[in-house]
């Protein structure tokens, strides 16, 4: 998780050049971080706290039989599956006949049922998704912080695009090319995705 005291540590401007005291300096940081982790979470798809979903799935036809991936991604824990066998047919689940990967669950060799079905919503799950705050990925928190710099050098220069004083002359980047720059860099990030290889643990 980025915390003021990162971003402070990225910043040419304190508390002083916007007329805030440190505490009001640190909750306008904390105001930012917050807005631009939602962007970045919206930008690369993946939660950057730890939540839990519970939804109606199927096995995609195209994906092996033993492979159930999973929409919210990386998967901390699964607390349950059922099945409706009732529309399905065939046997159920225990937490012991399947094993739980980053971004999908997999059917252990010796388990009852050898796929899982493909028919819409016939299987229900309930799983933890997301990262714990303390394992944002180094090259998300540093999107995260060049978007809140980003943010900050916007309030200082009041919108400003390019000024001069004296013989000098300073021209700042536009607000898009910013973000859209940071953003991309969040993207390099290398999410769990089932479709790129499964990993388990």
């Amino acid at each position: 998780m980025v915390t003021p005291s990162d971003v402070r540590d990225e910043l040419a401007v304190g508390p002083d050049a916007l007329g805030l005291t440190d505490a009001d300096f640190d909750d306008l940081l904390q105001t930012l971080i917050d807005r631009e982790t939602e962007r970045v979470e919206d930008a690369i798809d993946v939660a950057l706290s730890t939540e839990t979903a519970t939804e109606s799935l199927s096995r995609p036809s195209h994906v092996d039989g033993p492979f159930l991936p999973l929409p919210d991604r990386p998967v901390q824990s699964v607390a349950s599956v059922e099945i409706d066998t009732d529309r399905v047919g065939g046997a159920s689940v225990a937490a012991e006949d399947y094993l739980v990967g980053d971004a999908a669950l997999e059917l252990e060799p010796g388990a009852a049922r050898r796929s899982w079905p493909t028919a819409r919503r016939s299987i229900t799950v309930e799983w933890t998704h997301g990262y714990d705050e303390n394992e944002t990925p180094d090259v998300v928190a540093g999107a995260i912080i060049g978007l809140v710099r980003h943010a900050v050098q916007e309030v200082e220069a009041d919108g400003i695009e390019s000024e001069s004083i004296g013989s000098q002359s300073v021209t700042y980047e536009l607000g898009d090319d910013v973000v859209g720059r940071h953003l991309a860099r969040a993207k390099r990030f290398d999410e769990p995705d089932f479709y790129g290889g499964v990993g388990v643990i």
